[in-house]
């Protein structure tokens, strides 16, 4: 890779960590650039709509250009608009607040949150639209992967970070979790990403089958009983079945 195309996609993806907006001397820092070349990249990508600057603070944050290419890689608005209003049947029916997320075929190992409906429960796991998490620690990651044969060679190949100590990071262990996934039809996180959250997650089948993306929810582990999973997961895969025909996939005849 050019060594100014690496250094701009460095500055850019400095923004998509925990920390969302820079000044110039910050991110200088923080990256180990000098200060002329960020101010020089900052302006460019100003210019360009990528980057946008507070007249208050003078801090540079993300511009919704970027969502716009984002989306237009992927498809996300035209499946996020699409699952949606299924979206929203399961939070009333629930009261949970409910993600889909999507793993990128670039990074198995992370999924990404691309569209929330929240529901109403006083205590809940919000995250942030585009935000990453570990595909092996999370509901949301394993039921995708485990119904993506590349995905999941991807996944068990890399190394598999500890995330709580519940996170399952010996490969043999999670290759049975994925079959057991598979088993069931959907997945669950009992404290592997959140200390005392269950999560649990169903995948979405796109036109020809594969499957990228998945529905899920968290909820703190009192909520997460045996009986409530046992009443929630059968709801969770026949709203995934809904929004897997919405986008044009039909289910095999059993």
């Amino acid at each position: 890779m050019l060594t100014s195309i690496k250094k701009a996609t460095t500055l850019i993806e400095a923004f998509i960590g925990e920390r969302r907006e820079w000044t110039v001397l910050d991110l200088a820092r923080h990256l180990g650039m000098p200060q002329p070349t960020v101010h020089h990249f900052l302006a460019s990508f100003r210019e360009a709509g990528w980057i946008t600057q507070d007249p208050a603070t003078r801090r540079y944050r993300l511009a919704t250009r970027l969502w716009e290419i984002g989306c237009a890689a992927v498809n996300f608005r035209e499946v996020a608009e699409s699952a949606r209003p299924h979206l929203r049947t399961l939070v009333a029916e629930l009261g949970e607040t409910v993600h889909l997320g999507v793993v990128p075929f670039e990074d198995p190992r992370s999924v990404v949150y691309i569209d929330r409906v929240d529901g109403t429960q006083p205590v809940r796991v919000v995250t942030a639209l585009g935000s990453r998490v570990p595909s092996h620690s999370s509901a949301m990651g394993k039921a995708i992967v485990a119904h993506n044969p590349a995905f999941e060679a991807a996944v068990l190949n890399g190394p598999l970070d500890t995330v709580t100590p519940d996170t399952i990071t010996d490969p043999d262990a999670l290759r049975k979790e994925f079959e057991l996934t598979r088993q069931r039809g959907y997945s669950l996180s009992q404290g592997e990403y959140f200390g005392d959250m269950v999560g649990i997650a169903a995948p979405v089948r796109e036109r020809a089958g594969g499957v990228t993306l998945g529905i899920g929810l968290w909820a703190p582990s009192p909520r997460m009983t045996t009986d409530s999973i046992a009443r929630i997961a059968p709801r969770m895969l026949e709203i995934a079945a809904l929004i897997s025909a919405d986008l044009g996939h039909i289910a095999p005849r059993s």
